[in-house]
């Protein structure tokens, strides 16, 4: 039993108030190197979107709410073969995840049933990828639209030709730089990792 005890001494799920070289999770505290810094959150402007990677659009059918959807190469974009995930490198941002699209059917039912009102609201879509909950709320009213992936890439190749595919007025032919979207939201769009403060 005194030895059950000791082990339980030495294991820390928390660590105590006056320990500041701890995370303050004990699980997760670690005397490894640090590792080197992530690079800082940034903002990629519309005319940043890239012009030597092909976007093709196509539509994708969400219980009957038709959306467009960008599809480029990840071979093209980051030289990778088509890969999910590369740690560090590439956080999947060029895939289209089914949860993106359960998230948006899940939002338009309960903007149908009268649960959920998006008019004038904030929205910040982490990891977005594609874009397409934050495109949706952007169509259904929302004031300020913030897109952020982990790849600036994700946002100059696919995130921005996506909302361009899908918000700008019909009157303008589609452009790499335009910024005349068919909406008065604001809507920006930031690289980093969730770690920094946008």
């Amino acid at each position: 039993m005194a030895a059950k005890q000791s082990e339980l001494e030495t294991f820390r799920l928390f660590s105590s108030p006056n320990d500041k070289s701890q995370l303050g999770l004990g699980f997760l505290d670690f005397t490894e190197k640090p590792l080197p810094p992530l690079p800082p959150c940034v903002e990629v402007v519309p005319s940043e979107v890239s012009s030597s990677v092909k976007c093709t659009v196509e539509p994708v059918n969400l219980n009957g709410l038709t959306l467009l959807k960008g599809r480029v190469s990840t071979q093209e974009v980051f030289a990778l073969s088509n890969s999910d995930l590369v740690p560090g490198k590439y956080e999947g941002g060029l895939k289209l995840w089914e949860g993106s699209q359960d998230l948006v059917k899940v939002l338009r039912s309960e903007v149908q049933d009268g649960k959920l009102l998006l008019t004038g609201k904030r929205v910040l879509e982490l990891g977005c990828g594609h874009g397409l909950p934050g495109i949706f709320a952007c169509l259904e009213g929302a004031a300020v639209i913030h897109f952020q992936d982990f790849n600036a890439e994700v946002l100059q190749c696919l995130t921005i030709p996506n909302v361009n595919a899908n918000l700008l007025k019909k009157s303008k032919p589609l452009a790499t730089d335009v910024t005349e979207w068919n909406t008065r939201a604001e809507i920006r769009f930031f690289a980093g990792d969730w770690a920094f403060p946008m």
